[in-house]
């Protein structure tokens, strides 16, 4: 040992200080003091290796890229087709199950159907006379109504549905 190392400070001090920015009485002495600068130096290069070690920031145009290769590689429609159909499967299977499992619910959804059936019975003949009633009168512009309904409907989804594949190319 030295003698300067007689007089160094805790380390912990000394680190302490350092990471502070203090300049107090242990920097003032690492300063002078060739042991304490020595351990100053290597602890800077080990923490600036460590700082290296740190994962890496990706990339700025990884959003960009994974989006690009989502957009020209999509799902296969089948594979969109099923699980869509077990969603609706698990969510209608916990549904009866809900339904089964409290008496209160399946008492009230059987008198709904129950008067959903005998009432269903008088809308349906009222609705089919009023429907008798209209076509009666006004034949020609119920006709152009119900026409241009439809076809708005189906130029709708035509749009919505883009251009697809022809049946030669499918």
């Amino acid at each position: 040992m030295t003698p300067t190392s007689l007089e160094c400070p805790d380390l912990e001090v000394l680190f302490t200080e350092l990471e502070s920015g203090e300049h107090g009485p242990a920097l003032a002495h690492a300063k002078g003091c060739p042991l304490c600068t020595a351990i100053i130096e290597e602890h800077r290069l080990l923490e600036k290796d460590l700082y290296r070690l740190a994962d890496p920031l990706p990339p700025p145009d990884l959003v960009h890229k994974v989006m690009a290769r989502v957009a020209a590689e999509p799902p296969p429609l089948r594979r969109e087709l099923w699980t869509g159909l077990s969603i609706l499967a698990a969510s209608f299977v916990l549904g009866l199950g809900m339904l089964f499992t409290n008496d209160t619910a399946l008492i009230g959804t059987g008198t709904s159907l129950a008067r959903f059936l005998v009432d269903g019975k008088a809308f349906l003949e009222a609705l089919l006379s009023g429907a008798h009633a209209l076509w009666s009168t006004a034949a020609a512009p119920v006709a152009g109504v119900l026409a241009l309904l439809l076809f708005t409907s189906l130029f709708g989804i035509k749009r919505l549905a883009g251009n697809g594949p022809t049946p030669s190319e499918a």
